[in-house]
């Protein structure tokens, strides 16, 4: 410390008269605040998030595994909607396909209280590519609706999305540590045949739109 400004600190007949035992008490004093606030502000909270952790992870085993099965039955019924010609019987593929969507997000709801800010966000991701399947799927069986996308469209609709949907699915999975994707997840040839549907059913708006 500089000797002019120790001697203003601790000079008895300076201007604050400071002693040296007041000095190392301020110092302890400051030391044990930042003790209490790195306490309070890191260590606690890891704490507290291990044993949450370890309360809930039965329940997230529980909502992976029940994603294992409406993970096979959207792909089931994306299959089926593929593989159904047009007319009524396509419009109602298209309706399953828009029910086994819906069981996604009433999943979650069921079991919001148990996930965690990195579940949440992996779960978004993945049900924002099922999102796009079911729009598409829409789409696909009522071309006449040239409103429905503008309104109800919320992710870029590509070939891709279908690998993309398989590949966010893992994902969920992996921050769950649930295994069982090689045993549900959807195969190349499956994936093929929604890719080749999705082009097909664009070429068959562009020919619907020109007349």
């Amino acid at each position: 410390m500089d000797e002019r400004i120790q001697k203003l600190l601790f000079d008895p007949g300076g201007p604050l008269g400071l002693t040296d035992g007041f000095y190392q008490n301020v110092v302890a004093e400051f030391g044990g605040f930042i003790l209490a606030a790195v306490v309070f502000s890191i260590v606690i909270p890891i704490v507290i998030d291990g044993r949450q952790a370890r309360k809930w992870q039965p329940a997230r085993v529980n909502f992976g595994q029940e994603l294992l099965h409406l993970h096979v039955a959207f792909g089931e019924a994306l299959l089926r909607f593929v593989r159904t010609p047009a007319g009524a019987a396509r419009l109602r593929a298209a309706d399953v396909v828009d029910n086994a969507y819906r069981a996604f997000p009433t999943l979650t709801g069921l079991y919001g209280y148990a996930l965690t800010a990195d579940i949440s966000r992996e779960a978004n991701d993945y049900m924002r590519l099922l999102r796009a399947l079911r729009d598409w799927a829409y789409e696909a069986a009522h071309p006449e609706d040239v409103g429905f996308a503008a309104v109800e469209r919320r992710v870029p609709q590509t070939r891709e999305m279908f690998a993309q949907a398989n590949k966010e699915f893992k994902d969920v999975l992996d921050v769950l540590r649930v295994s069982g994707f090689d045993d549900v997840h959807w195969h190349k040839d499956m994936i093929a045949e929604f890719s080749a549907a999705f082009d097909a059913s664009h070429a068959a708006a562009k020919h619907h739109n020109k007349h």
